[in-house]
């Protein structure tokens, strides 16, 4: 009776439990789930940049094929006065006359020779005068290379009056011991003192005979004479040294490495739009070039080395 009542007691709260109302959900058939697939985060083209001040002495190497070429200040020229400076030029352009006693063996002597012997003759030593119309017509004839005259002057016999007067007169030095000095360079100076000649009319007045008065022309003659000799002294003694080359503009450089597109087109815009010198590095093409426009690079793909600089 017992094992009855605790049977019955088991089935009541089994039909209480039962008696709740069970619920289930509802599933639409017809939806679909969406999968996300991973994304890969999206990274950015590295680039490098560099920048700095260019060298003074040029070899800043801006790309492969380009260097900051620093402007220097023109080399400075010895402080010769203008008659020297005629001289040289003249020499240098008769001394090539090859005259018939030299036979195969010469060797004419250039500029850098006459230079070597005038680089001291400063307006102090030898000054500059006003040449008077016949000595300009001389002097500017030779130095335009008219050959007649040269040859005139230069050849045979030395003394071509009037010509060779308006030459000694405003050198200081005849024609003859010109040759002998800058030419051949059979003596070292020029020596003795320069007296009107008395082998043909004077342009500039009668002959001249000791102990009359030197013409006014001729004692000018002899001061420019005494300069010239002492600045080819000084000049073979203590030559003019020109000072070292200065640098006339501070220069800086900038670069930019990376992949080829509108960063690097970009930067090289305005690298141009601002007066800079620009080349590019192409690494898959292995070109290198200047760049004067954007259309030089804005085609081009793959790696590349952008750089330029510029002077103020």
């Amino acid at each position: 009776m017992r094992r009855m009542m605790q049977a019955l007691s088991a089935l009541s709260l089994c039909l209480a439990a039962c008696d709740g109302q069970v619920k289930f959900s509802s599933m639409d058939l017809g939806s679909k789930q969406t999968v996300t697939e991973p994304t890969t985060p999206t990274v950015d083209p590295v680039y490098k940049k560099t920048s700095g001040s260019c060298s003074s002495d040029s070899s800043t190497a801006v790309v492969s094929c380009m260097k900051c070429e620093i402007p220097t200040v023109p080399p400075a020229e010895p402080p010769m006065s203008l008659k020297a400076k005629q001289l040289m030029n003249i020499m240098a352009a008769v001394c090539p006359i090859n005259r018939a006693y030299y036979g195969n063996k010469y060797a004419a002597t250039t500029i850098a020779d006459h230079l070597a012997k005038l680089n001291r003759c400063s307006t102090a030593l030898y000054p500059d005068s006003t040449p008077d119309a016949g000595q300009n017509d001389v002097v500017q004839r030779l130095l335009n290379n008219d050959t007649a005259l040269q040859n005139k002057m230069f050849t045979g016999l030395w003394y071509k009056p009037p010509y060779s007067d308006y030459f000694e007169t405003y050198f200081g030095l005849e024609v003859g011991q010109a040759i002998q000095v800058f030419c051949e360079q059979s003596v070292a100076n020029i020596s003795g003192m320069l007296v009107p000649s008395s082998t043909a009319p004077n342009p500039y007045g009668p002959v001249w005979e000791y102990p009359d008065p030197m013409p006014d022309m001729y004692v000018k003659a002899n001061d420019y004479r005494d300069g010239l000799s002492a600045c080819i002294s000084l000049s073979k003694t203590s030559p003019w040294q020109a000072p070292p080359p200065v640098a006339a503009k501070a220069c800086n450089y900038e670069t930019l490495a990376g992949a080829a597109g509108d960063q690097i087109n970009s930067q090289v815009s305005s690298w141009l739009a601002a007066g800079y010198t620009v080349g590019a590095d192409m690494a898959t093409t292995g070109v290198c070039s200047s760049v004067k426009s954007l259309d030089d690079i804005k085609s081009y793909q793959g790696d590349i080395t952008v750089g330029a600089y510029i002077c103020k």
